[in-house]
C-alpha cells in the first residue's frame, strides 16, 4: 500500500489543476472524503474542483467547504488528474464522473469497497478500511500535508458516517486511534454525530412513515418500495441518505433490509443492508452497483414492481446459499 500511496502522491504532485469526484447518491464517507481531499489538495496549492452530481445532501452541508462542490465542470478547468473517491466503479460517480473518466487523464481511484473494479490509473482501495476517510489520513500523511480542523472534521464525518458511530463489525483498533488523531486535530466528534444521526428533516420522517406502511417481511428479508406518486402524494421531495435501510434491518426477523425509491427520471435508488453473516455485496455487484457485505447498494432501471420481485429474488438466493447447511 506505501508503493501505491507514493505513486498518487506523485501525480498529486505533478498536477496543476485535479478533479475530485465522488459517488451518486453520496453519505458521509463520499462528502467527507471529497471535501477533506479539496481542503488538502488546496493547501498544496493546487487547483481544484469537487463534483458530486447530486450534490451535498441538506444534512451535511454544516461540513466546512460544502458549499464548494458542484455539479459541473468549469467551462475555463481544464484538469490534469481525476480523483474518484469512495466509488466502487466507474458508473458509480455519475454522468460527469463518467466523462471525466473516460478521457486520458489520470486517475486515482481512492476507496475501500470490496466490491471496486479497480478502474484507475492507480489504485489506492483497501476493503480493511472502515471509510475512505481513514485511508485518506495515510495518503495526508505521504503528501505531507497539514491536518487542519477543516480536514479533520470533513473525514472524521466520513468515518462517524461509514461506522455509524464505530458500531460496525468493519470498525478496528486502527480505526479509533485515527478517529482520536482527528480529534486531537479539532474535530467535534459530538457535534458531527448529532448532525450525521439526529438532525432528520420532516421530508425523511414522512418517507420512514410511507416506507414502513409499505414494509413486506418475508424468508428473513424486509423490504419497503415507495413510488415516484406515493412520495409526490405525501409531499416528499428529498430522499437522499434517508436512513430507512439502517432502520428496517434492525427488526428482529430480518437478516437483510431493502429500501426501492423510484426516482423523477423512471430509474429507482436501492439500499440494502445486512446483518452479520449475511452478505448484500455481492447481490450489488450483479445489479451494477457496489458496496460492502452489509451495506450497498445499486441504481436501477424501472418499472418498480418487476424490478422488486427481482432483487429479492436475488436476496433470497443469497441468504439461502449462505445459510448453515
Amino acid at each position: 500500500m506505501k508503493d501505491v500511496l507514493r505513486q498518487a502522491a506523485r501525480l498529486v504532485r505533478s498536477a496543476h489543476a485535479i478533479v475530485a469526484v465522488t459517488h451518486i447518491t453520496p453519505d458521509p464517507d463520499a462528502i467527507g472524503s471529497l471535501l477533506g481531499f479539496g481542503h488538502a489538495i488546496s493547501l498544496l496549492g493546487k487547483s481544484v474542483v469537487l463534483l458530486c452530481d447530486d450534490g451535498v445532501p441538506r444534512g451535511l452541508r454544516f461540513l466546512p467547504g460544502a458549499s464548494l462542490v458542484v455539479d459541473s465542470l468549469p467551462k475555463a478547468f481544464v484538469p490534469d488528474l481525476v480523483v474518484a473517491l469512495d466509488a466502487s466503479d466507474q458508473e458509480r460517480v455519475g454522468k460527469i464522473g463518467n466523462e471525466l473518466l473516460s478521457t486520458s487523464v489520470p486517475v486515482i481511484n481512492f476507496d475501500h469497497h470490496v466490491t471496486n473494479l479497480q478502474f484507475g490509473t492507480v489504485n489506492i482501495v483497501d476493503p480493511d478500511w472502515a471509510a475512505t476517510a481513514e485511508g485518506l489520513v495515510s495518503f495526508l500523511n505521504v503528501i505531507r500535508c497539514p491536518l487542519t480542523m477543516d480536514i479533520a472534521a470533513c473525514l472524521l464525518a466520513g468515518i462517524v458516517g461509514d461506522t455509524r458511530s464505530f458500531s460496525t463489525s468493519s470498525t478496528t483498533s486502527e480505526t479509533l486511534e485515527i478517529a482520536a488523531h482527528l480529534s486531537a486535530a479539532g474535530a467535534d466528534i459530538q457535534v458531527i454525530s448529532e448532525a450525521i444521526f439526529n438532525n432528520r428533516n420532516v421530508d425523511v420522517l414522512k418517507l420512514w412513515g410511507l416506507g414502513l406502511s409499505n414494509l413486506i417481511l418475508e424468508d428473513g428479508i424486509i423490504w419497503s418500495a415507495m413510488s415516484l406518486a406515493d412520495r409526490t402524494s405525501q409531499g416528499v421531495q428529498d430522499t437522499n441518505g434517508s436512513g430507512l435501510s439502517n432502520l428496517l434491518v434492525s427488526a428482529q426477523e430480518a437478516a437483510i433490509a431493502a429500501v426501492f425509491t423510484e426516482q423523477p427520471d423512471g430509474s429507482i435508488d436501492l439500499s440494502m443492508r445486512a446483518k452479520p453473516g449475511s452478505d448484500v455485496a455481492q447481490v450489488a455487484l450483479a445489479l451494477g452497483g457496489g458496496g460492502h457485505s452489509p451495506a450497498a447498494g445499486a441504481k436501477l432501471s424501472g418499472p418498480l414492481e418487476q424490478t422488486v420481485q427481482n432483487v429479492i429474488g436475488l436476496l433470497k438466493a443469497s441468504l439461502a446459499s449462505n445459510a448453515p447447511k
